[in-house]
């Protein structure tokens, strides 16, 4: 691991540590800091802010479920994708408690829109999306994320399995199309199989 990823790790671990007994929102950065034994310019060297943090934290476990999966968000990676934040559903509902304006929310959905907005254009050979489809994309990636936060408050009914095949339901086939062929992108560069949906 890069130094520079271990410094993130770092701040990581000591964020996760220190709201095991507080709101995050009352988390200062001067105190992480000093948790970790860093000064704060290394801390805002790495991030704008805590919730840019919770965000990289959020995206290390979005890019290790990408590496495990076939297809980048598929049914079976948002699956795993939402196993995997529920086994840390106190950590992240501790940060989506403040709705402050650098929320993790907003974090979120930039993440979530940036990604899907990127392997689109490249299915689609644009440097940007026409009107309609950066419409369809932003209306999924809202849905996506405000039902994924009912889901981590406990405000939803549904498992993971449940969740995840009803997202992947609501994707819109240009996604479903863009992931897929990312994917066969990657297995031809990996030299690994390409996964059966392109197949078919």
């Amino acid at each position: 691991m890069a130094a520079s990823d271990r410094t993130k790790q770092l701040l990581a671990d000591g964020l996760v540590e220190l709201s095991k007994t507080m709101p995050i929102a009352e988390i200062r950065v001067k105190d992480l800091c000093a948790t970790c034994d860093v000064d704060r310019s290394t801390f805002y060297y790495h991030f704008v802010d805590k919730y840019d943090l919770v965000a990289w934290i959020y995206a290390q476990l979005f890019e290790r479920e990408r590496r495990r999966a076939s297809v980048t968000n598929g049914q079976e990676m948002i699956e795993s994708m939402l196993d995997a934040i529920w086994t840390r559903s106190s950590f992240f509902r501790n940060a989506l408690s403040d709705h402050s304006q650098n929320s993790l929310a907003s974090y979120l959905l930039d993440f979530y829109i940036g990604s899907e907005r990127e392997v689109a254009c490249r299915y689609l050979g644009r440097s940007e999306l026409d009107e309609e489809t950066e419409y369809v994309i932003r209306q999924y990636s809202y849905g996506c994320l405000g039902n994924t936060i009912e889901w981590i408050q406990g405000r939803s009914a549904l498992d993971a399995k449940t969740l995840a095949r009803y997202q992947y339901r609501c994707m819109p086939d240009v996604l479903k199309r863009a992931w897929l062929a990312d994917a066969a992108s990657r297995a031809d560069v990996a030299g690994t199989p390409t996964p059966s949906d392109l197949r078919s």
